[in-house]
């Protein structure tokens, strides 16, 4: 068991009743049936502060909750093989976990290589995570390093403190309804605080899974390209993770969904103002998705935040 120290020295807690886990226990068992990806990064972009072994202990927490055997297979460097993982996570049935190491080292989702292969490719995976129970916990140096679109997908950042070793800090990842401005972080409890949370060493209980992970990167260290890739799956077999049209239309109704906000009825959007930031689409067609949106579809995609 994994014990949470208090902010306000009250006693400490099990990981399992924190504000964090509880939320995320929530995205995957509550109403949203729904994944989650987590950005597991260091205060002041540091090295040697344990992000993955963090990583490692969550993983392992989450899928003892939701009953899932979390294989070696399933904790990998991100990139093209994280793709070909996804595809063979289980449905819906079952949530599952994804252990994506070097979000940015790994060859895939920095944000200054945005236009690049493996950052789309990995979007598109992570847009995928809607239509199964999967939790990515994905670490980097600093979360302001991946690229955007990423960050918008992401809906919890573990920050790894420096000191003391060991201890992290929670936070809910959120981004605003019109869509503009990037996204920010607001503590996970108590109140509009946040936790310190501690974690084991697993290097001195030779964790197998965290012990992949660090012969993994050893390997990657070894390549001249400093690129996972070249010790994963080709383009080639990654080309058809996603339909394209399919993903376009998902993000038009998101976005209409979210300016016309039907759930607040104070809202001041018009379906002719949503429409005129969808160039495809007409104000009868956001009529038709805010309708859908209110007989209880496209909740997968926008849920009701009341």
């Amino acid at each position: 068991m994994v014990l949470v120290k208090d902010p306000n020295k009250r006693p400490m807690v099990p990981i399992e009743q924190t504000e964090f886990f509880q939320a995320v226990a929530k995205d995957v068992l509550g109403p949203r049936q729904g994944g989650a990806i987590i950005f597991v990064d260091a205060q002041n972009a540091r090295k040697g502060v344990a992000k993955t072994t963090a990583a490692v202990v969550l993983a392992r927490l989450f899928s003892k909750a939701f009953d899932y055997e979390l294989l070696k297979e399933d904790c990998l460097l991100a990139g093209p093989d994280y793709v070909r993982r996804h595809r063979e996570q289980p449905g819906k049935e079952q949530p599952s976990v994804i252990v994506a190491d070097e979000l940015v080292g790994g060859g895939a989702g920095d944000g200054r290589r945005a236009m690049s292969n493996a950052n789309i490719k990995m979007g598109r995976a992570f847009q995928l995570l809607r239509k199964k129970r999967v939790i990515t916990l994905t670490t980097l140096p600093d979360w302001g390093d991946a690229d955007s679109r990423l960050q918008k997908q992401a809906a919890y950042r573990v920050h790894v403190l420096e000191d003391p070793i060991g201890t992290m800090k929670t936070y809910k990842i959120t981004v605003p309804f019109d869509g503009r401005g990037g996204p920010r972080t607001r503590g996970l409890g108590p109140g509009d605080t946040t936790r310190r949370i501690s974690f084991p060493d697993l290097n001195a209980y030779d964790d197998p899974l965290l012990k992949h992970l660090e012969e993994l990167k050893d390997e990657l260290i070894d390549q001249t390209d400093f690129d996972a890739s070249a010790l994963q799956e080709t383009d080639d077999e990654a080309e058809n993770v996603v339909d394209e049209t399919q993903l376009r239309r998902e993000e038009r109704i998101e976005t209409a969904i979210r300016m016309y906000k039907p759930w607040d009825e104070g809202h001041s959007a018009t379906y002719d103002e949503v429409a005129g930031v969808i160039p495809e689409f007409g104000p009868d067609w956001v009529g038709k998705v805010v309708r859908a949106w209110n007989r209880g579809e496209h909740r997968d995609l926008v849920p009701d935040p009341t």
